[in-house]
């Protein structure tokens, strides 16, 4: 009894960074003004995601603002030019009277209007909230009240309650009572892809309950629909010319996902932000000079980076960074480790997982290096970077590691392709089995290795995503000797202890 009370205290904890994120992003909604009807306009924000009795600032893009000494686009200045009152809200859209017009069009940004919040519970409450929500006062004399409770945080707009953000209960990581010795991975097979995927993840592209599934090819993205038993096709979204190297879905906006594409043009990171804009997505960021990654969505504001990438150092500095509407705005520097390479990494907790430049999975607790081991690069997503190599001009990315969740548990996860004996033929790098990994960290707090067994996975794994209920899926990919045979499979995965 007594064992099973202290895994229970060791196993569960409330986590209140994750409402308090999603209270400030309750308070920064943003969306567009999708037509103009004589003294209304119609905005892309439905049921959920706007209110009646709302006011929304209207803002144009205004001036770029050019670092003097770089020449550096920084980003540019929004421009006030009218305000909008939600007298009507509809499933995917709302209606919105004009109330200030100073040249309010199609396609220019909403943006919350928000001059004070109350705040009404504990004082170690406020202080938290007054970090993520701007103009916060005691008191319950505002349109918006914040109210404190047992179990979260409730919004209310003129008296009417119209959010709640509960406390979750998450799994503690470390340390555990007692591992599973082996852990087993089954798998259904969901559906067969065209070509051949080079990255995937799952999105939130609806701010709704519904998960959807983005998987990168080499001149587009797929967004399909995740159903019970199935996938289905939803959205096509075309790329710029350039490399596509790999693909995120990160929580960076209040009510849904943005995608980041990380993209090499000719010798450098030239990267692009999409947003589902009316249902479709849409560019509306290109040429960022960073591979773009967030390392524990979680966190996700604390962990977004960018990692510098051309052809005459590779990887180089790493930044932290912020998103402000649809620009990527420089933070400063990032402290990670030296052989710090983004296309791989990810984390949980305190713990840092990614394969470095030397092909080495390295996993830090904080400052400290706990796990070292050889033979975890390579995937079949290149891109053609000449003055790389003497021998060969394509340079190969990792496939970025994973997080599951095993009996309540949280593990860090990793990917390893195993190299086919016949390297090179005709051109094309092959595989002959993509490994599954469970990083498991005993009493004594040393890391082990442990292989999942069970399901073969052919050639290459190009990707792990796992959706916001847990359910996990695998991306593999095959090539021949003609592109035309180049393709992927997805699977649904279970991972189960042993």
């Amino acid at each position: 009894m007594r064992r099973a009370l202290l895994l229970t205290i060791l196993v569960l904890a409330f986590a209140v960074s994750a409402p308090l994120e999603d209270i400030g992003k309750f308070f920064n909604r943003q969306g567009f003004v999708v037509e103009k009807l004589g003294d209304r306009v119609v905005i892309d924000l439905g049921k959920g995601k706007a209110f009646t009795g709302e006011r929304f600032a209207v803002l144009k893009e205004g001036k770029k603002v050019v670092h003097p000494v770089t020449g550096e686009v920084l980003g540019s200045v929004e421009e006030p030019v009218g305000e909008i009152e939600v007298v009507e809200v509809k499933d995917k859209f709302s209606v919105a009277r004009i109330i200030r017009d100073e040249g309010i069009e199609r396609g220019q940004k909403v943006k919350l209007s928000v001059k004070e919040v109350c705040y009404e519970g504990s004082e170690e409450g406020y202080f938290k909230v007054s970090s993520y929500v701007d103009n916060l006062k005691k008191g319950k004399n505002c349109p918006y009240v914040v109210k404190e409770f047992q179990d979260g945080f409730g919004v209310e707009l003129k008296g009417k309650a119209v959010a709640f953000f509960e406390k979750p209960i998450v799994v503690q990581t470390q340390p555990y009572a007692r591992e599973p010795e082996e852990f087993r991975v089954r798998a259904r097979f969901v559906m067969s892809l065209p070509s051949l995927p080079l990255s995937a993840d799952a999105c939130n592209l609806t701010g709704k309950d519904k998960d959807y599934l983005a998987v990168l090819f080499e001149n587009r993205v797929v967004f399909y629909e995740i159903l019970p038993k199935e996938v289905v096709e939803y959205a096509t979204l075309r790329l710029p010319s350039g490399y596509a190297v790999n693909l995120q879905c990160a929580p960076l906006e209040s009510d849904k996902d943005v995608v980041l594409i990380n993209m090499v043009s000719g010798t450098e990171a030239s990267s692009i932000l999409v947003k589902f804009v009316g249902g479709s997505p849409v560019i509306v960021r290109e040429n960022i000079p960073f591979m773009m990654v967030v390392l524990d969505k979680e966190k996700a504001h604390d962990t977004f980076v960018g990692q510098r990438f051309d052809v005459r150092d590779l990887w180089g500095e790493v930044r932290k960074l912020e998103l402000r509407g649809d620009d990527v705005v420089d933070k400063g520097n990032f402290d990670v480790p030296t052989e710090f390479r983004a296309d791989s990494a990810v984390a949980l907790g305190d713990l840092l997982a990614f394969t470095d430049r030397d092909g080495y999975l390295r996993v830090y607790k904080g400052e400290d290096l706990i796990l070292s081991q050889p033979e975890f690069d390579g995937s079949y997503t290149t891109a053609e970077l000449p003055g790389v190599y003497e021998d060969e001009d394509k340079y190969t990315f990792n496939v970025r590691h994973f997080t599951a969740q095993v009996a309540k548990r949280a593990y860090l996860g990793a990917v390893r392709n195993v190299r086919s004996p016949i390297y090179r033929f005709l051109d094309v790098t092959k595989f002959s089995e993509g490994e599954l990994y469970l990083i498991v960290i005993d009493k004594k707090g040393i890391a082990h290795l442990k292989k999942l067994i069970g399901k073969r996975f052919e050639e290459a794994i190009q990707s792990v995503v796992r959706t916001r209920s847990g359910r996990l899926f695998v991306i593999t990919g095959r090539t021949g000797t003609l592109p035309l045979q180049n393709r992927g499979d997805l699977f649904e995965v279970e991972i189960e202890p042993l």
